[in-house]
């Protein structure tokens, strides 16, 4: 536990630091910090912190820069119940993406992704809801020139579901328009992960089974089962190689390879989900190697416990973490509302 002046001056080192990028010396700190104490007060105030391993010095005569443990305590210690507000062009930019409305949250995503990626100057990865969670609004059975048939399942957000299905027979175009009407009147807002079930239910006593819905809910269980990280829109990828963020390419390389790993980065969005609607992982506490020199703001959002989506900025640990968290803030709640906007 660092007392009330040892926290003061490692919160100002974690600032100037995140502002400049130079190690930040006890002669600024005094002149920043007003403190009624000498340079040497806090220069043994900043050697106890070393010696803590909540700064380090690039050489016996350098100031400060903070390690991960800093960077912890700096969050872990925030004073005041909430983060700031963002500032007004920031807040501006959020807030304008979300008010010219969306007609699908696939688009909101694309969008989102970008703005976020902007405002932070770092890289904004945001993912849809699990496709198992979404209701349907709409089944649609198109003809197509190869014989088979595409199945479309259009969700109450205005996700879109892609997939094939090959009849043993062919049909019409009002056979399938028919086969479609009924689908529909049957399974209108129904949960995703419940359709295929539902279609391959056995039916009324003297009835034969179809093969045709049997056939299309195979091919709508493929498409729930199958993995989510074909939606995850990135923005800003480019933000890793520039000002300096890292202290060389080749660590900058490694951070973006990992972020054009679509299942790699499913993996990391998904923390969370199961540890709460906000963490932020700094170095080491990455499980992922290259990530371990950058800082990740992870948040959920969505309805309630349902359709959970996820949102992450990854920077380099020398983020700007108020500015981050409040736009992460600021745009999981704009998702959430949009989500139950598009739902209702």
């Amino acid at each position: 536990m660092l007392d009330s002046r040892k926290g003061a001056i490692l919160r100002a080192i974690v600032r100037e630091f995140v502002r400049a990028g130079q190690p930040v010396g006890s002669k600024a700190l005094t002149e920043k910090l007003g403190l009624a104490v000498s340079a040497a007060t806090v220069r043994n105030d900043m050697a106890l912190l070393e010696d803590l391993g909540y700064i380090q010095r690039p050489h016996s005569s350098a100031g400060g820069v903070p390690t991960d443990k800093g960077y912890r305590w700096f969050i872990d210690n925030w004073p005041g119940p909430a983060w700031p507000d963002l500032p007004p062009g920031p807040q501006r930019a959020i807030s304008d993406a979300f008010e010219h409305g969306f007609y699908a949250l696939e688009e909101a995503l694309d969008t989102t992704s970008q703005v976020l990626s902007e405002v932070t100057e770092a890289v904004a990865v945001v993912a849809a809801p699990p496709s198992r969670e979404n209701r349907l609004r709409r089944l649609e059975l198109l003809a197509r020139a190869d014989g088979r048939i595409g199945l479309l399942l259009i969700a109450d957000t205005g996700l879109v579901e892609q997939g094939l299905v090959d009849l043993p027979e062919p049909k019409t175009e009002q056979e399938l328009a028919d086969l479609g009407n009924a689908l529909n009147a049957e399974l209108t807002g129904a949960v995703f992960e419940e359709l295929a079930l539902r279609l391959a239910s056995p039916p009324p006593m003297g009835q034969p089974m179809d093969p045709t819905r049997a056939l299309i809910a195979v091919e709508i269980q493929r498409i729930v089962t199958g993995s989510t990280w074909e939606r995850i829109y990135r923005g800003g990828t480019a933000n890793i190689l520039t000002r300096e963020k890292f202290s060389d390419l080749e660590t900058a390389g490694g951070v973006v390879g990992v972020l054009e790993q679509p299942m790699v980065l499913a993996a990391l969005l998904g923390r969370a989900q199961g540890e709460g609607t906000m963490i932020v992982l700094i170095g080491q506490e990455h499980s992922i190697e290259q990530m371990q020199t950058c800082a990740t703001v992870l948040a959920s959002y969505g309805l309630g416990d349902q359709r959970r989506g996820t949102l992450a900025v990854i920077g380099p640990t020398r983020m700007d973490y108020p500015l981050t968290i409040s736009a992460v803030n600021l745009v999981a709640r704009s998702l959430s509302g949009l989500l139950d906007d598009l739902a209702s």
